[in-house]
């Protein structure tokens, strides 16, 4: 019979060594301004641009040691020279990670990107996500992170299975243009934005677009956007089963 005291040890051990090899990737826009929904609260010393996040961001792995990549967030972090900014990373000590698209900011998508209506609207919102991509292949990135703020606020603005159609479009589309190595990470907001329905709102729906897609495709939990009293370690454990767990955000 195993000694309780020996298993005890055995587990914190093994909690040790894995903490020992996390890492931790911050973002970009977590060195800038920030603040509530309603403000944006001014700070000295704040970075003034991308190189600036991204020295930041090396002091940070400086003394903590588990933060050796930095997220960027496109069009916030826009440089002329991609490769630039990467080999100015390498020589920080860091990499440049995760590239996060944004359709969500655009006046034009008021009632959505990739899911609006209109075709010229989401052709604008794939322009951009092409962008990203083109922004992965000139720093190395392997991995496209997607949120998208559509969905509908009232009973019949639109017809919800077709903008799920219009979704899957969009997500094969881009998928079909990431390299061998790269991914497609999802990820699901419950509460955000829409009044009445989100068109990824949950990592059910995530995840069944993600396996539509294909091995490259992976569902990002976000741990601090599910209704009250979710599981959230039954969704993680689920996810990790079915090889589809890509990221967290430890919101």
């Amino acid at each position: 019979m195993t000694d309780p005291s020996t298993a005890h040890a055995t587990v914190q051990t093994a909690v040790r060594t894995a903490l020992s090899t996390q890492r931790i990737e911050t973002p970009s826009w977590g060195y800038g301004n920030s603040g509530t929904r309603f403000k944006v609260f001014a700070q000295p010393g704040v970075p003034r641009d991308p190189w600036e996040k991204i020295a930041d961001a090396a002091k940070v792995h400086e003394f903590t040691g588990v933060a050796p990549s930095v997220a960027l967030h496109i069009p916030w972090d826009t440089v002329d020279d991609y490769a630039a900014l990467a080999k100015y990373a390498e020589e920080h000590g860091i990499t440049l990670g995760t590239v996060n698209a944004n359709v969500f900011q655009d006046d034009a998508f008021m009632l959505g990107s990739v899911t609006h209506p209109e075709a010229a609207v989401r052709r604008k919102a794939l322009d951009h996500l092409f962008g990203c991509v083109d922004v992965m292949d000139a720093i190395g990135s392997r991995d496209l992170k997607l949120w998208f703020s559509d969905g509908t606020n009232y009973p019949g603005q639109d017809d919800i299975r077709e903008r799920q159609d219009r979704l899957a479009e969009a997500l094969s589309t881009v998928y079909d243009r990431l390299g061998r190595e790269q991914r497609l990470l999802l990820e699901y907001k419950l509460f955000e934005p829409a009044f009445y329905s989100t068109d990824v709102p949950d990592w059910g729906t995530a995840y069944a677009h993600c396996l539509k897609l294909g091995d490259k495709a992976r569902v990002v939990v976000d741990t601090g956007h599910h209704a009250p009293g979710t599981n959230i370690e039954f969704i993680v454990a689920t996810l990790l089963r079915e090889g589809k767990l890509g990221a967290f955000d430890f919101n």
